[in-house]
Parts: C-alpha cells; sequence; structure tokens
C-alpha cells in the first residue's frame, strides 16, 4: 500500500520545529510535505493548492505565529473546501481560531512533546483507516530540536510592551501628583485647566489596510516600520512578505574586501524575532529583510551554478534563510526571492 501523503500547514517563524516533526513522521511511514519542498522556479500558488488536492491529511502547526498568518489560514479555508482530514497539534500557547475551535487538537504543551507526537501519529493513523493504528511509537521518535516557549516566561516582544506599560503607569502617577501639588495652591488657576477634556484614543496598527489591499512588500514594510514592535498585525506581515519571496538561491551578500550588495530593511535577533535597533553594520541573520544595491547573481546551492534569468537587481527585497563565511572573509546567504 503507497504511504499516506500529509501536508504540514505551519508558520515559517516554526520553520526548524517542523522540519524535527516532519523527518519524525516519515519515519513513521509517512510521506510528508510541507513548503521547505517548493523547488526554485515553481508557482507558490499553484504547487499549494496540487499538494492540498494531493494529501490524505493535513498536520496543522497551531503556534502564536500560525493562528495569525493569513497564509495559514488560506491553506485551512482551501482544505476545507475540499474536505480534507485536519489534525491540528497545538505546539505552545496560542488562541485556537474560530473556525478549528470545534475540532479537536492534540495538545502538546499538555502532553509533552513526545507523547503529543505519539497521539497524534496513532490519530493519523485511525484518521485514514491503517491497519496499524494500535502499534506503538518508539520513545524518543520525536524530539525536537528546540521545543517552543510554553511558559509565561515573556518573549523580546513582550518584554518591551512591558516596559512601555510600566513607564506609562509612571508618567501616571507623577502627572497626578503634579495635579494634586498644583491644585492644593488654590482656586487661582483652576481656570488653566479646560474641563471634560476628550480621551484622545491611540490609532492601532495604522497602514495595515493599505499593506493588504496593495499586498505589496514595500507597503508590509512600512507597516511594519510604523507600527512598530506592538503592531498587532507584525506576524501576519512578516508572513505575507516570506509567501512573495518563494523562490532560493545562494548569493553574494559582501565580498572579501567586504564590499557589500544588500542594504538590511528589517532586522532579526539571534530567535529569529524583529529588532528594531539593531546597527546595519551588522552580518546579515536568519530572517532579515534586505534589499539590493544593484545586480548580482543569483547562484543554485546544490548545482553551484548561476540560475539563468534569476538575476537581482537594485531595489530587490529578499529574505535571509541562512548564512555561510567562507574562509576568504565574504559572506555568502541563501535567500527567498520572487521572480
Amino acid at each position: 500500500m503507497a504511504a499516506k501523503r500529509i501536508f504540514i500547514s505551519y508558520s515559517r517563524r516554526d520553520t526548524e520545529y517542523v522540519s524535527a516533526l516532519v523527518e519524525a513522521l516519515r519515519k513513521q511511514g509517512f510521506e510528508v510535505w510541507f513548503d521547505k519542498n517548493i523547488r526554485t522556479g515553481s508557482d507558490w500558488d499553484d504547487t499549494i493548492e496540487e499538494q492540498l488536492k494531493a494529501a490524505d491529511a493535513i498536520v496543522l502547526v497551531l503556534s502564536k505565529t500560525s493562528v495569525s498568518s493569513e497564509n495559514v489560514k488560506d491553506e485551512m479555508s482551501y482544505a476545507m473546501g475540499l474536505d480534507k482530514t485536519i489534525n491540528p497539534i497545538k505546539i505552545e500557547e496560542c488562541a485556537v481560531p474560530m473556525r478549528l475551535a470545534r475540532k479537536q487538537f492534540v495538545d502538546f504543551t499538555t502532553l509533552g512533546h513526545e507523547a503529543g507526537f505519539e497521539r497524534l501519529v496513532n490519530d493519523l493513523k485511525r484518521n485514514l483507516e491503517l491497519v496499524e493504528e494500535n502499534k506503538s511509537v518508539p520513545k524518543g521518535a520525536f524530539k525536537p530540536p528546540v521545543a517552543p516557549v510554553t511558559s509565561e516566561r515573556a518573549t523580546p516582544v513582550q518584554s518591551k510592551k512591558k516596559l512601555k506599560i510600566a513607564l506609562y503607569i509612571i508618567g501616571a502617577v507623577v502627572a497626578i501628583l503634579f495635579l494634586i501639588g498644583f491644585f492644593m495652591q488654590g482656586d487661582d488657576n483652576q481656570d488653566q485647566f479646560p474641563k471634560g477634556q476628550e480621551e484622545i484614543s491611540a490609532i492601532t496598527d495604522p497602514g495595515w489596510e493599505d499593506a493588504l489591499n496593495s499586498n505589496s512588500i514595500d507597503n508590509y514594510i512600512k507597516y511594519i516600520k510604523y507600527a512598530g514592535p506592538d503592531g498587532e498585525y507584525i506576524n501576519a506581515a512578516l508572513d505575507s512578505i516570506h509567501a512573495q519571496l518563494p523562490y532560493e538561491g545562494m548569493v553574494l551578500f559582501q565580498d572579501g574586501n567586504g564590499n557589500k550588495f544588500f542594504s538590511k530593511l528589517l532586522f532579526s535577533d539571534a530567535n529569529g524575532d524583529l529588532d528594531f535597533g539593531v546597527d546595519n553594520n551588522l552580518p546579515p541573520r536568519k530572517f532579515d529583510i534586505l534589499t539590493a544595491l544593484g545586480p548580482i547573481e543569483v547562484w543554485d546551492e546544490d548545482d553551484k551554478h548561476i540560475i539563468e534569468g534569476a538575476n537581482i537587481v537594485a531595489g530587490d527585497k529578499v529574505e535571509v534563510l541562512t548564512v555561510e563565511y567562507p574562509e576568504d572573509n565574504s559572506i555568502w546567504i541563501k535567500i527567498g526571492f520572487s521572480d
């Protein structure tokens, strides 16, 4: 019997975790596909639709970033329209989307990643009516490289939010003390403070609708920079940028003499989170978004030849996928780029 085909729907921020999950599922006899399998030159949307149609079941990886990803939502809507079996797994604490609220999901955060994986495998076998559904999964069959954060420990963006809240509170207390002291001086100055002053409401996530309507990388970047680390749709914007850079290749970021061929537009820290205060002179990091300073050739990573018709020109946007440092002091990066 041919192996059952599994489609993995996930956010790119969980790529390392999902890669380990894919490898473990393949060892259990499943044929697994996820978007890292898309070859250079393939049409992104057509390939996704083709693979969803060919899949016997869908594994949806629920995380903080995937539940806000427009691409993941589109994949789920399309899969539901095809009446595909969907097996959600929650790998970190997050809000389960309304359209999936009635579906039973495997909670890796409570079961643990090893027991959760065993449950997932057995659920897949049961849903796909495989005769081996009761066969036990070997201990240690799945070991994520780095387990997602499931505790309440703050992420870098959360820490910045908490700092801002604390500063707002301190500022409010100081303002109240000042007003109390002022009014205690007498009633002579009361007319300096207008009564019934309306509360000024903060503008939340300006530019998001413009970014969505244009669906351009430039406007998604503009939104991210304008909204800052507290922007409600930051992760959705990042996933939208990622979806528009589906092709992969190797390019020279910096030659041995220190000449750079790209400038940074968005910075990532060591955890892959946005960093709004990084020096542009630092080496590139995974998930950085760059703009080309001039024309540059794109090389195939495996065959070591120039990819014909894939030249990057000045102003093109690319995403850093991996970074390599040869001995000649140059810097090579594997990038996601558009056609």
